[in-house]
């Protein structure tokens, strides 16, 4: 990361709504461009609306006060992970994947897309390991269930 740059992962607020699905947005464009993902911001909105209300906790991954990304949480599990694809290998991902290991010091699941080989990656580099392959029915997509053993 660029060192005038002031970084943070900080809870979310109500506030952050549509900064946070802006940025979410742009990274499942980027991730899912394979099998054509073209939702507007809106649709992305929801679903972290609908996430929220269900309980889950969302942090923010924020750049000098600007929302750069997002990471929702069920208990030891990550249910969301996107990073703006303009602010991507910065380190920002990483230090999401640490920020949530200390949470859940006793382990973590996730799951991913096969092919958003670049988050395969950083889920791997990070310790968490491919468990279970499936398809992802509604879409036909390949999925990968992630766990990361704990400290």
């Amino acid at each position: 990361m660029r060192n005038a740059q002031l970084f943070e992962i900080r809870p979310y607020r109500p506030s952050d709504l549509d900064a946070a699905a802006e940025a979410a947005n742009a990274a499942c464009r980027q991730a899912y461009a394979y099998f054509g993902y073209n939702h507007p911001v809106s649709v992305t909105r929801t679903r972290l609306s609908e996430a929220l209300a269900e309980g889950q906790t969302c942090f923010l991954p924020e750049v000098n006060g600007v929302v750069v990304g997002i990471l929702t949480m069920k208990p030891a599990f990550i249910d969301k992970l996107f990073i703006a694809p303009h602010w991507q290998g910065f380190g920002i991902g990483s230090a999401c994947l640490d920020f949530a290991k200390s949470l859940y010091p006793a382990g973590i699941e996730l799951h991913s897309a096969q092919q958003n080989y670049g988050a395969c990656r950083l889920y791997e580099r990070h310790g968490f390991i491919a468990v279970t392959h499936l398809i992802f029915k509604p879409i036909g997509i390949g999925d990968v269930i992630y766990r990361w053993p704990g400290y």
